[in-house]
C-alpha cells in the first residue's frame, strides 16, 4: 500500500479548462467597459498577450500571471488606464473561477477514504502557492489534504524534479511509496517516474483534459473515475478489477 498519494490540481481534481477562458473574457470586459474600449477587439488582444507570455514563460510559474497579460493588453492599444485596474480585474478574474470551476465527481468521497487509511495526500500544482491555496479553498477541499506545494517554491514547474523531491521531503517517504495522479502525460507521469515515483492518469468520460500525451510516456496505472482510484492505492486488492494497470 502506498503512503502518499500526490495529486495535479487543475483538471485532476477541478475542471480548469473549461473555466480559464471565461474568467479572462469576464475579466477583460470588465477593463474595455471602465477604460472605453471595444470589447471583442480588446478581448482578442488579451487573448493573443496570455498565449504570449505563456509561451515566453514556458517552465515557470510567470506564465500563469493574469496581471501581466492585462498590463502588456492595455499597452498594446494604448489606453490611459489607471494601474489600479490591474489587480482588480485579476481579482475578478479568480473570483470568477472560483465561482464558477466544479469538482470532478467522487473526488470529495474518495479522498475522504483514503485519508481515513493513513495515506498522506498532498497537492502538486504549477503556479504560486497564494493562488494554488485560494483555489483549493474555494472548493472545500482543504480539508481532505495535508499539504499544498506549488512550483513558485522550487522555481521551476513540472516535469522538473525540485518539486517532487520537495513533497517526498515534507511527507517524509520513499519515491516508492509514493503515487502521483495527473491529466498531462509529461508534466505529472513522466515527471513523477523520473524520480522513481508511480503515476496514474485521469481520463474520465466526461470533461477530461488529457494532455501531453507521447507513446513513450507510459503510465503505471490508468483511471477514469474516483471511485476507482482507493484500489490504485491498494487499499481494496480483493476488490473488482475494472482499475487498468498498463503494461
Amino acid at each position: 500500500m502506498f503512503k502518499a498519494l500526490l495529486m495535479d490540481l487543475d483538471d485532476t481534481l477541478i475542471k480548469s479548462s473549461q473555466v480559464y477562458d471565461r474568467a479572462l473574457e469576464f475579466s477583460a470586459y470588465f477593463l474595455a467597459e471602465k477604460n472605453k474600449l471595444p470589447k471583442d477587439e480588446f478581448f482578442a488582444i488579451v487573448r493573443k498577450k496570455d498565449t504570449l507570455i505563456r509561451k515566453n514563460f514556458p517552465t515557470v510559474h510567470t506564465r500563469h500571471s493574469r496581471i501581466l497579460v492585462f498590463r502588456h493588453a492595455l499597452d498594446e492599444i494604448k489606453a490611459n488606464y489607471s494601474l489600479s485596474d490591474l489587480p482588480a480585474a485579476e481579482d475578478l478574474y479568480w473570483t470568477f473561477f472560483d465561482q464558477n470551476v466544479e469538482v470532478y465527481p467522487g473526488v470529495y468521497e474518495a479522498l475522504d477514504k483514503i485519508r481515513m487509511a493513513g495515506i498522506q495526500i498532498g497537492i502538486i500544482s504549477d503556479g504560486d502557492l497564494r493562488g494554488r491555496i485560494r483555489k483549493v479553498e474555494a472548493k472545500g477541499l482543504l480539508p481532505y489534504i495535508d499539504e499544498l506545494f506549488a512550483s513558485e517554491e522550487t522555481i521551476f514547474e513540472k516535469p522538473f524534479s525540485a518539486i517532487f523531491t520537495l513533497a517526498l521531503s515534507k511527507f517524509e517517504v520513499k519515491a516508492h511509496d509514493a503515487l502521483m495522479i495527473g491529466n498531462n502525460y509529461k508534466n505529472d507521469i513522466q515527471g513523477a517516474q523520473l524520480v522513481g515515483i508511480k503515476a496514474a492518469i485521469y481520463n474520465p468520460p466526461a470533461d477530461g483534459h488529457v494532455e501531453g500525451h507521447d507513446e513513450a510516456i507510459i503510465a503505471d496505472y490508468e483511471f477514469t473515475h474516483y471511485n476507482e482510484l482507493p484500489e490504485i492505492l491498494g487499499l481494496y486488492p480483493e476488490a473488482s478489477k475494472t482499475t487498468k494497470k498498463k503494461a
